[in-house]
């Protein structure tokens, strides 16, 4: 039983599912995962800080006369519209941490869902700092901020400003060129994609939420004149296509098949590949399960390993890892289980190499 387990120890290493220390039970590599969350929080955060110090210094240089567009010739501004949008934002936020809350796999989702925002957010970056478009407000004039020379002093206090307001600004006497793209947009479109994708099958209506929320959001972008209609557009097109590479990556079924996918050349896939490496290559199946349940029971299972039992440890072991196998001795087939994945391993396959 020793020399099985440590093959197909080796072989759920391969897939790309977490080492575990069939002693305790405990998965290995904690090191590497709170690199990644280090990694994570900062990449976000420089994004973001990016956007605002982008914004801080090119609003003295932004022109005051809008742009043409096709739907603010056919409506006229709509100043209400700008705060429904905001509610409308909060409110994909909020959907998507209750799904966080439910979801079996929580650390998992959220690790994809800050990528996903911080890639975008430093795209944004680059393409505010490449192109200033005026606003679209009527009265540019009187929302917008006065002009003033660049001084050290003044970008710091602004940056510091929207750094403590997490980019979010007063309707009136703004910070303007705030445009292309669609901030609002990204954050909607994520978090909308993100609910549908997670949600598990028994409460899957409640996507619609998400999405009708994100569609009256990014309207009223619009008629508010918050942002272009272009502003939007590219806001959804780029929140779909890094959500969905993400996405798409993760479900190569194989790890050597990922690195042969086209989608491997494509420089953020290489970060990708580092963040899911201990996760089984595959869709997740999404399940609900409340994390003060799963506190209940590491306590339980760490009871019962203090008792010394070998019956308790067992069931210990089956309770809190990830990743569980069990051997059959009739069929010859190890079943190995990761997120309640199912993936069957014959005793005479041969193991494609680890990533």
């Amino acid at each position: 039983m020793g020399s099985g387990s440590k093959g197909i120890s080796t072989v759920i290493s391969a897939r790309g599912a977490p080492e575990t220390d069939t002693d305790s039970g405990r998965t290995t590599g904690r090191g590497s995962e709170w690199a990644k969350c280090i990694f994570l929080f900062f990449f976000l955060l420089i994004s973001g800080m990016s956007n605002w110090a982008v914004i801080a210094y090119t609003h003295d240089y932004v022109p005051r006369q809008p742009l043409p567009d096709l739907v603010f010739s056919l409506v006229g501004e709509q100043r209400w519209a700008s705060s429904l949008g905001d509610m409308c934002v909060a409110l994909c936020i909020v959907i998507l941490g209750a799904l966080l809350v439910i979801h079996q796999h929580r650390g998992t989702v959220l690790k994809r869902v800050v990528f996903c925002a911080a890639t975008l957010y430093a795209m944004r970056s680059v393409t505010l700092a490449a192109t200033q478009l005026p606003s679209g407000y009527t009265d540019n004039q009187g929302r917008c901020r006065d002009q003033v020379e660049s001084k050290a002093s003044v970008f710091f206090g602004r940056l510091f400003e929207q750094t403590i307001r997490i980019g979010f600004q007063s309707k009136d006497q703004m910070l303007c060129g705030d445009l292309l793209f669609s901030g609002h947009t990204l954050v909607m479109v994520t978090c909308s994609l993100a609910v549908a994708y997670y949600l598990p099958k028994s409460i899957k209506p409640l996507q619609w939420i998400a999405h009708i929320s994100c569609f009256i959001g990014m309207i009223c972008m619009i008629i508010s004149r918050t942002h272009y209609t272009i502003d939007v557009i590219i806001a959804y097109w780029l929140s779909n296509m890094v959500f969905r590479i993400y996405h798409a990556y993760c479900e190569v079924d194989m790890c050597m098949e990922r690195h042969k996918s086209i989608l491997y050349s494509w420089w953020p896939c290489r970060i990708i590949d580092w963040l899911e490496q201990d996760i089984v290559p595959g869709r997740l199946d999404n399940r609900c399960s409340l994390p003060w349940k799963r506190l209940t029971t590491r306590r339980r299972g760490n009871g019962q390993r203090e008792r010394g039992g070998a019956n308790s440890n067992e069931q210990e072991s089956s309770d809190s890892s990830s990743t569980t196998c069990e051997t059959t001795t009739n069929t010859n087939t190890n079943n190995c289980h990761h997120h309640q994945k199912h993936v069957s391993i014959s005793s005479s396959s041969t193991y494609p190499l680890p990533c």
